[in-house]
């Protein structure tokens, strides 16, 4: 049941990209802009949507390792506020703009431990930006 709703959420997401219709008219060139290598932006639709699609990874596995579910809302992927607190932190993924941005993650602890700390849990997250699986200990 959990693998066919993760799948159904991938599939919709997924779905939601494709249907973005491509630009007639080719913008024109941009200087080249020197940003720093950091797992978390993204610059062109194919690094976006590849980088969306390994978001959506990092939140199954994180779900298959214990914790809660993520609900999607206008591209924010969250924890519910009443979701069972299990011992994991609650996320939260701002999913970037599909032509170039940033993908923005932050974890809340809501109970007075958890299983990962944040920071862990925040390298985890930019491992699997990076095309890297991570254990959640």
């Amino acid at each position: 049941m959990l693998r066919a709703l993760c799948s159904l959420l991938l599939l919709t997401l997924l779905a939601g990209c494709s249907l973005r219709p491509p630009a007639s008219v080719a913008p024109p060139a941009k200087p080249p802009v020197d940003l720093p290598v950091d797992a978390q932006n993204c610059l062109t639709h194919q690094e976006c949507t590849l980088k969306t699609s390994r978001t959506l990874l990092f939140v199954f596995d994180y779900a298959e390792a214990g914790a809660a579910l993520v609900e999607n809302e206008n591209g924010v992927l969250s924890t519910p506020e009443k979701a069972p607190k299990k011992g994991w932190p609650a996320i939260r993924i701002q999913l970037a703009d599909p032509d170039g941005g940033r993908f923005e993650f932050s974890s809340e602890c809501r109970q007075k431990r958890c299983r990962i700390k944040e920071s862990r849990l925040l390298s985890c997250y930019r491992s699997y930006l990076d095309g890297k699986a991570c254990r959640f200990r």
